[in-house]
C-alpha cells in the first residue's frame, strides 16, 4: 500500500518516505533552499577552514607588499575646433567623437616617446625603483661559495655548473635597459577618464610619495608641451605642403588653358556641316525609316495571310484583296452563270449528258483562272514587300552614317567643354590653395594646446590602503567559494548510503532497520554483544528488536522461519547483526538456532563463548544422527549455535559444493521442525557464490549495508545477483550508523529516520 509505513519507519519512528511524503525526493529540476543550507551547515568546518586559510594567505601576501603612494594630476582636453585658420581642413577632415578622442589622448599619455622624455627630464635612470641596473641584487643561495678557478673550470667542462655568459652587446643592453625603465613607468601610470566630461585623471603609483608627485606632474606638463610641438610641426608641414601644391596647380592651370585654346582652333578648322543640321537630317531619316519598316511588316503579314487562305482553300470572295480585283470579279460572274446553266441542265438531262460535262469543263477552267489571278495578286504584294525591305535597308545605312557624323561632331564639342571645365576647376583649386597658404603662414603664431592642467599633483600623505583591504576581501571571498565548492564536490563524490531513503531508492528494497554504532567499543564484536546483554534497553537492543519485528511482518500470513543474513562485501556488520538477531529471538522465548554458513572464514565462533570442541556444522551435514552433538549452546542466553570450527575451515576446499548438497538442505528442513527461527550467517554475495546457493534454502534474505561505507554499485550488483536466482530478499538493514553524524546528512533530500538519537530518554545507553 502506498500509504503504509515501512519497517524502518515503524522501528525508528520516522515519517514515511513515499510519494507525497515529507521525506520524498524532490523534483530533480527544483532547488530546495533548505537542503542546500543544511548541506552547507554540515560542511561548515570545511568552509570555515578554507576561508581562514585563504584569508591568512591574503593577509600574508598583503603584509609583504611595500607601501605604495599615488599622486593624481588632472587635465582637461578641449575638443572645440579653432577656426582661426581652419588648419584641420588642410591636414585632415574629421568628425569629433568625444569618447574616441579621449581614448586617443590616453594612448598619447602612455606613449613611449612621452615617457622617454619624462625619464630624461626627471633623470629617472638614476633611480633604483625604475632602473634595474641601480638596484642592489639580492644574494643567492650559493653566492657565499667561491670555488677555485681550476675546480670551477672542471665543473663547467663536466656540465655540472653553467659557464658565465658572454658579455652582452652594449647597444642591445642599453636598449633593453631603456625598455625596462619605460615599462616600469607605464606599470605605475594610471589614466582614468572622468565620465560625462573631457577630463583625464593622471595618477602615478610609486614607493616614494615625492617621486609619485613629480612623475604625475611631469607627464601632464610633457603632454601639454608635446601637443604644442605637434601642432607647430603639423602647421609647418602643412605650409610646406601647400607651397609645393600651389606651384603644381599653377603649372596645371597654364597647361589646361593652353589645351582649351588648341581645341578651339582645331574645331574651327575641321568644321563642315553643323551638328544641328546633322541632327535634323538624322531625325527626318529615322521617321521615314520607321514608316518604311512598318509598311514592310504590314505587307509581310498580308502575304502570309493570303497564302494561308489559298492553302486552306478559302473562297476568294471572302478575302478583300481578291474580291476587289476586276478579273477575279469577272471570273466569279462567269462561274455564277456556269453554275446556273449546270443546275438547269441537271433538271432536264442526266449527269453524264454531254451538255452537263461541257459546262463542268468550263466551270473548272474558270475556277483555275480565279486561282491563277489570286496567286498573281499575292505575287504583286510580295514584290511590294521586297521593295519596302530594300528601302528600309538603305535608310538604315544612311542613318548610321549620319549617327557617326553626329558622334564625331559631338565628341569634338565634348572634348572642348571638358577641357574648359578642367581649366576652370584647376583655376578654382589654385586660388583656393593660394588662399590657404596665406592663412597657414599666419597660423604658427596663433597655436595653443588643446589641453590644460586644472589640478596639479600633490605629494600624498598616506599610502594606498584600498589595495590591502581589497586583497583581504578577495582572499576571504575566494576561501569561502573554495570551501563551498569542496563541500559540494565531496557530497557529489560520495558513493555510499547515508540514509534509508537513499538505500530504498537505489536498491528498491524496504529498510527493515537501522543499527546504530555502539560508542566506546571500537566496533569490536564481543564488546558490542556485551553492551547488548548488559543494556537491554539501549538503542542497539531496540533496533535489533525492531529488525526482528520487521522480518516477521514482512510476510504476515507466513512469517519466515529461515532467515539468511548476507552483504555485498566483507566487514559490513552482517555476522554481528545475525548474532544479535538470534539472541533477541531467544530472549523473547522463541527457540532459535544460529548457523555459521561461512565455511571459509567463520566469524560466529569469535563472537560467542562456545565450546569449539563440538563437531560443528560439517559433522551435522555429513552425519545427520550427530546433529544433537554438533549443536552448541551459548551459556548466558541458551542460544543454540551450529558453528563452523576454524580448524575445519582450513580443510574445506569445496564450500560451495557442501552448501549446495542435498544433505545441507535436509539439515535445514530438519531444523525447521525443531526451532521457531533459524538464522543463517553467509559469506558476502560478491566475494563467493555461497550466499546465492544458501538463499534457495531460506524463507527470507536480509541484506546488510554499512552506513556511509558500502559503495552503491557493489550493493546494487549483489542485489541483482540475488534476484537473478529468485532469492526471497525481504529487505535491507543499515548497520553501524553513527547517529551524531547522520543528523548532519539530512540534507540529502530523502529526510532522515534517525530520530532515536534525539530522544535519549527512551534508551538506557
Amino acid at each position: 500500500m502506498q500509504n503504509s509505513l515501512r519497517p524502518a519507519d515503524m522501528m525508528t519512528g520516522s515519517a514515511p518516505v513515499g510519494p507525497g511524503g515529507p521525506g520524498a525526493p524532490e523534483d530533480e529540476d527544483s532547488i530546495d533552499l533548505g537542503v542546500l543550507l543544511r548541506m552547507l551547515w554540515a560542511g561548515k568546518w570545511i568552509i570555515l577552514g578554507a576561508t581562514l586559510f585563504f584569508s591568512a594567505l591574503a593577509y600574508f601576501y598583503a603584509s609583504q607588499q611595500t607601501p605604495m603612494y599615488r599622486a593624481n594630476a588632472t587635465v582637461i582636453f578641449d575638443l572645440q575646433e579653432r577656426n582661426v585658420a581652419n588648419i584641420e581642413e588642410v591636414v585632415a577632415a574629421r568628425d569629433y567623437d568625444r569618447g574616441a578622442d579621449l581614448q586617443n589622448q590616453i594612448e598619447v599619455l602612455r606613449s613611449t616617446a612621452l615617457i622617454e622624455r619624462v625619464i630624461e627630464k626627471l633623470n629617472l635612470s638614476q633611480n633604483a625603483e625604475f632602473n634595474p641596473a641601480q638596484a642592489t641584487p639580492e644574494p643567492g643561495w650559493f653566492d657565499w661559495l667561491t670555488l677555485p678557478p681550476e675546480i670551477e673550470a672542471t665543473l663547467q667542462s663536466m656540465g655540472l655548473i653553467a659557464a658565465d655568459p658572454p658579455p652582452p652587446d652594449p647597444a642591445l643592453q642599453e636598449r633593453r635597459l631603456r625598455l625596462a625603465m619605460i615599462e616600469r613607468v607605464q606599470e605605475g601610470l594610471q589614466l582614468t577618464p572622468v565620465r560625462n566630461s573631457t577630463v583625464i585623471r593622471i595618477g602615478f603609483v610609486s614607493e616614494n610619495p615625492r617621486t609619485a608627485e613629480r612623475i604625475a606632474n611631469a607627464i601632464a606638463d610633457q603632454y601639454i608641451i608635446e601637443q604644442l610641438e605637434g601642432k607647430l610641426d603639423a602647421t609647418r608641414s602643412a605650409t610646406q605642403w601647400l607651397s609645393d601644391r600651389v606651384l603644381e596647380l599653377q603649372d596645371r592651370v597654364t597647361s589646361a588653358e593652353a589645351a582649351v585654346a588648341d581645341a578651339e582652333a582645331q574645331l574651327a578648322q575641321d568644321a563642315g556641316q553643323t551638328l544641328e543640321i546633322t541632327q535634323a537630317q538624322l531625325t527626318e531619316l529615322n521617321t521615314t525609316l520607321g514608316t518604311t519598316r512598318a509598311r514592310e511588316i504590314e505587307l509581310t503579314a498580308q502575304v502570309a495571310r493570303l497564302r494561308q487562305a489559298l492553302e486552306d482553300g478559302v473562297d476568294v470572295g471572302a478575302v478583300p484583296e481578291f474580291r476587289q480585283t476586276v478579273l477575279i470579279q469577272t471570273y466569279r460572274e462567269e462561274e455564277s452563270d456556269l453554275l446556273s446553266q449546270r443546275a438547269a441542265l441537271r433538271a432536264n438531262v442526266g449527269e453524264n449528258h454531254p451538255s452537263v460535262l461541257r459546262v463542268n469543263t468550263q466551270l473548272a477552267e474558270t475556277r483555275r483562272r480565279i486561282d491563277e489571278e489570286a496567286q498573281r495578286v499575292v505575287d504583286s504584294i510580295v514584290v511590294e514587300r521586297d521593295a519596302a525591305s530594300d528601302q528600309a535597308t538603305e535608310l538604315a545605312r544612311r542613318v548610321r552614317e549620319l549617327e557617326e557624323l553626329a558622334l564625331s561632331q559631338s565628341a569634338s564639342g565634348i572634348t572642348l567643354r571638358q577641357l574648359e571645365r578642367e581649366a576652370q576647376a584647376a583655376r578654382l583649386l589654385y586660388e583656393n590653395f593660394l588662399g590657404r597658404l596665406q592663412e597657414t603662414s599666419q597660423q604658427e603664431s596663433l597655436q595653443s594646446a588643446d589641453a590644460r592642467v586644472i589640478s596639479p599633483a600633490e605629494v600624498p600623505n598616506f599610502p594606498m590602503t584600498a589595495g590591502k583591504r581589497r586583497t583581504l576581501a578577495i582572499g576571504g571571498i575566494l576561501g569561502l567559494m573554495m570551501g563551498v565548492g569542496i563541500v559540494f564536490l565531496l557530497n557529489r563524490l560520495n558513493n555510499t548510503f547515508r540514509s534509508p531513503g537513499q538505500l530504498e531508492d537505489e536498491l528498491h528494497l524496504p529498510v527493515l532497520a537501522s543499527i546504530p554504532i555502539v560508542p566506546n567499543t571500537g566496533n569490536k564484536r564481543r564488546k558490542i554483544l556485551e553492551h547488548f546483554r548488559e543494556k537491554p534497553g539501549s538503542s542497539l537492543a531496540e533496533a535489533i528488536r525492531g529488525l526482528r519485528t520487521s522480518i516477521l511482518f514482512s510476510n504476515v500470513d507466513h512469517p519466515p522461519k529461515v532467515v539468511m543474513m548476507t552483504s555485498s562485501t566483507p566487514r559490513e556488520g552482517k555476522s554481528t547483526t545475525a548474532a544479535l538477531l538470534a539472541l533477541t529471538s531467544q530472549q523473547m522465548g522463541r527457540s532459535t538456532i544460529l548457523i555459521d554458513c561461512d565455511l571459509r572464514l567463520p566469524a560466529v565462533s569469535t563472537l560467542l563463548d562456545i565450546d569449539l570442541e563440538k563437531p560443528g556444522l560439517l559433522a551435522a551435514i555429513n552425519e545427520p544422527h550427530a546433529i544433537e552433538e554438533a549443536v552448541s549452546v551459548e551459556p548466558d542466553s541458551g542460544l543454540h549455535v551450529l558453528l563452523m570450527r576454524p580448524r575445519d575451515s582450513r580443510l574445506t576446499q569445496n564450500a560451495a559444493d557442501i552448501l549446495a548438497s542435498q544433505k545441507f538442505r535436509a539439515l535445514i528442513e530438519y531444523l525447521r521442525t525443531r526451532y521457531d527461527l533459524i538464522v543463517l550467517d553467509t559469506p558476502p554475495t560478491l566475494v563467493v557464490s555461497d550466499a546465492r546457493i544458501v538463499a534457495n534454502s531460506a524463507d527470507g534474505v536480509v541484506f546488510s549495508v554499512k552506513w556511509d561505507s558500502t559503495p552503491r554499485g557493489a550493493s546494487a550488483e549483489a542485489i541483482k545477483q540475488l534476484r537473478g536466482i529468485g532469492a526471497p530478499v525481504v529487505g535491507a538493514v543499515m548497520t553501524m550508523v553513527d547517529e551524531s553524524k547522520a543528523a548532519k546528512y539530512s540534507y540529502d533530500g530523502y529526510g532522515y529516520g534517525y530520530y532515536g538519537g534525539q530522544y535519549k530518554d527512551y534508551y538506557v545507553d
